[in-house]
């Protein structure tokens, strides 16, 4: 019987050992703690100032045999209910393509040049209820597929986004989520020229998405094919309360030369929204510049303005205001510690005339 038992036990450990030789891989954890101070304007109540922001994240990563390798990775915010925050797994294939899944980074696609314009921190509409349009729809939802090819070297590289809910939560292995957030969605990238090195950078490129919604006014054909069953004018609201599939597009570029850096970019965005408070589209764009000390420090100032135009009567004529923004960002870094702070202003709101609104704060960060 401890003949059996050791032949046994040898054979399971040979098996353990296979399976390990096979499936290799190194595993990792990082966090941060972060402390902060939050100042608004004068006229609105910030109750409790400081807050403090913990997380955990847990990675990993392998070789795969035939060339490239594999990385996943889960943060979990580290609040009383514990929930995970973001995760993504992504399969590298060979140093060209690479095929991820992503619930909640918002690392991939659109999303990850949504604003590429330099700054020592935060971004300049970063605090406020309504940033500037940006193109991260799709690919900033949880359960996006992306597939991204680049070219050695040059930095050259394609990227294409898909979901098929958006809005959606978590979904664990072998479930499937809800009905809310009907819409499919999916975005291209494409990096024209993308060069960071430790002296000059350059990158141009640009960036579209679409949301197929299950019912527009234009998707909404009578029985004979022939068009619209109803007018879908926008001051009526028409029967759907979407025109057709909202779509964004966006170019940016960027320039590094030693220290200095800066950016700009432009972002169009139609909703179509059919209602007479609707935003017929927006027009965008934002600017800043930074300076950086090695590792050690950065400052950085940006600007930008949103278009709001709006249905009222028609599309061509509808109402028009603007959004201006503006910010000022710092940071120290020592090692793992690093102090930062921002300071962002914003006029008209959410494109509200004579709405201002002001956003400060100061944070400590300490990361492992």
């Amino acid at each position: 019987m401890d003949k059996l038992k050791n032949i046994g036990i040898t054979a399971l450990a040979g098996t353990l050992v296979s399976l390990s030789a096979a499936q290799a891989g190194g595993v990792s954890v990082s966090g941060s703690w972060e402390l902060s101070y939050t100042e608004l304007d004068h006229d609105e109540v910030a109750g409790q100032k400081l807050g403090m922001n913990k997380n955990i994240t847990f990675g990993g990563s392998g070789d795969v045999t035939s060339g490239g390798g594999v990385t996943w990775a889960s943060t979990v915010a580290m609040s009383d209910s514990m929930g995970l925050s973001s995760a993504s797994l992504a399969i590298n294939m060979g140093g060209i393509a690479t095929l991820a899944y992503d619930s909640g980074t918002g690392g991939y696609g659109a999303n990850a040049v949504d604003n590429i314009v330099p700054t020592a921190w935060e971004e300049i509409d970063a605090g406020f209820s309504t940033g500037i349009s940006d193109v991260g729809a799709i690919s900033k939802s949880k359960g996006v597929v992306n597939l991204t090819i680049k070219a050695p070297g040059s930095g050259t590289a394609v990227s294409l986004s898909y979901i098929s809910r958006m809005g959606q939560d978590h979904v664990s292995d072998g479930a499937t989520g809800g009905n809310a957030g009907n819409d499919r969605g999916m975005d291209l990238t494409l990096d024209l020229l993308n060069v960071n090195q430790k002296w000059f950078g350059f990158r141009l490129g640009a960036a579209a998405e679409i949301q197929f919604k299950d019912e527009t006014c234009d998707s909404l054909v009578d029985a004979t094919g022939n068009g619209p069953t109803h007018s879908c004018a926008p001051q009526g609201g028409g029967i759907a309360p979407f025109q057709d599939d909202p779509y964004a597009a966006t170019a940016y570029t960027s320039l590094k030369i030693g220290p200095f850096s800066a950016g700009f970019q432009g972002t169009y965005k139609e909703p179509h929204g059919t209602a007479t408070t609707s935003v017929a589209n927006n027009q965008s764009w934002v600017a800043g510049a930074a300076f950086t000390i090695g590792n050690y420090a950065s400052v950085s100032y940006g600007k930008g303005i949103d278009r709001y135009q709006y249905n009222n009567a028609d599309r061509s004529e509808g109402e028009v205001n603007r959004s201006h923004f503006e910010g000022y960002s710092a940071s120290l870094n020592a090692g793992p510690v690093a102090l930062k702070y921002f300071t962002n202003t914003v006029d008209n709101v959410n494109g509200a005339m004579f709405d201002a609104d002001q956003h400060s704060e100061i944070n400590l960060s300490i990361a492992f």
